[in-house]
């Protein structure tokens, strides 16, 4: 058995949640070479816009939503660079952090449709264009996220022949700020409700969703390999090809977000070895790489290094010890 090592990341274009690092052309020109240093083969833009903010022009979006001036054409940047260091890229769609919160699921979609075919004319014949990624994020059905997620698969399906990954998350820890979001909605999920739920989910992306990636800092810890094992059995069930979003930031710090401590980082990529195919993050250039503004990043990388060629070699995949 090959002992599966983390092989891509998002890139967090946008910045939401976690702080921006500022970087320019030359930067990302750096960290590209790192990644492809670390055996990352796979980059996912995370998405193309978040309500006003922009990461690559978009008639498509702002046509239905006021949005900002894009200064740098983000996912053209982040192709070349993909193109140059052999790294296959999927696309994120763009996420209204609005609409589909409201259940007005029509409206994401829309603008969505639209966008993918702008992408499409502008990058679709770019070498390093290899997949598309969903940005709607939910643990379970809510929001609409079975019609939001089969109605784009389906436009995309129509138009490009390239695969789709989406990443959810598992809704088996209380999440303060999901309290606060959405509820009781937030409250953990049993793993049989899981299992209830995206039972339906899978059933019906099948055929159309290619790859799920579920983040793993979402579940308690001690419970990850319970939920991944019963996950990797419903999506073989619906000929989904799971992989696991191993989360490089912590959650239980009282501040958003440290790098994750790298007892954690093993522990999880230890656990879900046996159930899934390829192990991405969110996300290396914060969080794991030696570049980040994080000095605790650059630890991490280090005792990641060492964890790995204690495994038989340096990067990438190595032979399980």
């Amino acid at each position: 058995m090959v002992y599966k090592a983390i092989t891509g990341t998002f890139l967090d274009e946008i910045t939401y949640d976690i702080p921006s690092s500022n970087w320019g052309k030359k930067e990302w020109a750096t960290e590209f070479e790192t990644l492809k240093r670390a055996g990352i083969d796979t980059v996912i833009v995370i998405r193309s816009g978040l309500g006003e903010k922009l990461a690559c022009p978009s008639k498509a979006v702002s046509r239905f939503v006021p949005t900002l001036p894009v200064y740098q054409d983000m996912v053209a940047l982040f192709l070349e660079l993909a193109a140059q260091n052999g790294m296959r890229l999927f696309l994120g769609l763009y996420d209204s952090n609005r609409f589909w919160y409201r259940n007005d699921w029509q409206m994401e979609v829309d603008i969505n449709r639209e966008f993918v075919r702008e992408a499409l004319d502008r990058y679709g014949s770019l070498p390093a264009f290899a997949g598309w990624y969903l940005p709607h994020e939910t643990g379970d059905t809510s929001c609409r996220i079975i019609d939001i997620h089969a109605s784009l698969a389906e436009e995309i399906r129509n138009l490009s022949g390239l695969p789709i990954l989406i990443s959810p998350y598992f809704h088996g820890r209380l999440d303060p700020m999901h309290v606060v979001a959405f509820g009781e909605r937030a409250f953990p999920r049993t793993v049989e409700e899981h299992v209830r739920q995206w039972s339906e989910i899978f059933s019906r992306l099948e055929g159309l969703v290619d790859y799920c990636a579920f983040q793993d800092g979402s579940s308690e810890l001690l419970r990850l390999e319970e939920f991944v094992r019963a996950t990797a059995e419903i999506a073989k069930r619906h000929k989904i090809e799971l992989w696991s979003n191993l989360e490089t930031f912590d959650r239980d710090m009282p501040i958003k977000f440290p790098p994750i401590d790298w007892r954690k980082l093993v522990y999880k990529l230890d656990v879900v070895q046996p159930y899934v195919s390829k192990v991405i993050t969110f996300e290396f250039s914060h969080f794991l790489s030696p570049n980040s503004v994080w000095p605790a990043a650059r630890n991490l990388y280090r005792r990641y290094e060492e964890f790995l060629r204690a495994k038989g070699c340096q990067y990438g995949a190595v032979p399980e010890a």
